[in-house]
């Protein structure tokens, strides 16, 4: 991966966030395999640059996502405009650990918040958390959150983020994906480079890179949520219908489960608009999002 980056311009994150910290925002997905990401990369290359912090362009999270029996996957999976996402999130470089919700919203924007959390896997979610929870579901939706939400999925992977030099863009490409059920003392399910999720986030929707994709013959992939096709990778749900192109595809890229990374312990410690909702002073890594 390091090869294709070195090509780009480094940019700080403070210079991330003054120029494509956007309040609110709107996303695109793609599905790409490592021969397409390389070839993104020539179209782009005069306009994005990567981010560097000391030194390093490539970032390591693990998510543990939360789900009440995965009535939350199922409204993802019917499409449902009013839809929420709530997960543990570790910066594994930094070792900073958030809580975070994602609320899908007014012409299908998604909204995002999150606060300090000093345990990456809780059994359920209590306290302070769920408060915010309740508040901001209530605030949105103007209804009451009745979901009991206990982990459902651990996901680990690896992290590049581009910023569009003229500001308002930027794009992440996730990849070496790996799934875990919690718990569990396994090995993951690990997803070679075969297999790369890119993300578009600006303010409409038609970004520099979107017009490169398109321009590349590659169509915009919106059911290839990571907590989706990992539910499904893990055995965990049966019903896929919507997902079924995305979730093969991953399948004909899985690395022997022998070479993948194990499950992370419990650890101590903006269309998306971002809220902080308890300010910290947050290690240069932790603000990566």
């Amino acid at each position: 991966m390091r090869s294709v980056l070195k090509e780009f311009d480094a940019i700080s994150l403070d210079e991330t966030n003054r120029l494509a910290k956007m309040l609110s925002r709107t996303e695109n997905k793609y599905i790409l395999s490592y021969e397409q990401f390389a070839a993104l990369l020539v179209l782009i290359r005069e306009d994005y640059a990567v981010l560097d912090i000391e030194g390093r362009n490539e970032f390591q999270y693990s998510s543990c996502y939360y789900d009440d029996n995965f009535s939350c996957y199922k409204e993802h999976h019917q499409s449902r405009r009013q839809r929420f996402k709530v997960r543990t999130r570790e910066y594994v470089n930094s070792g900073m650990t958030f809580f975070e919700i994602k609320l899908k919203g007014l012409r299908g924007r998604t909204d995002k918040y999150r606060t300090d959390c000093d345990t990456f896997l809780m059994p359920s979610i209590q306290g302070s958390y769920l408060t915010m929870l309740n508040e901001l579901y209530l605030k949105n939706y103007r209804k009451e959150m009745r979901f009991d939400l206990t982990p459902s999925l651990i996901v680990n992977y690896s992290r590049c983020t581009f910023v569009a030099l003229k500001g308002g863009e930027r794009v992440t490409i996730d990849f070496d994906l790996g799934f875990n059920r919690p718990y569990e003392a396994c090995d993951a399910i690990q997803v070679g480079r075969g297999f790369l999720i890119v993300e578009t986030k600006s303010v409409d929707g038609r970004g520099a890179a979107d017009s490169a994709l398109k321009n590349m013959g590659v169509r915009k992939s919106s059911k290839c949520s990571k907590y989706c096709i990992g539910a499904n990778l893990t055995g965990q749900v049966s019903q896929n219908n919507h997902f079924l192109r995305n979730i093969k595809h991953a399948q004909e890229n899985i690395i022997s489960p022998n070479l993948a990374k194990k499950a992370p312990r419990a650890a101590p410690g903006n269309s998306v608009g971002v809220a902080v909702m308890a300010p910290s002073t947050v290690p240069a890594l932790a603000a990566v999002r």
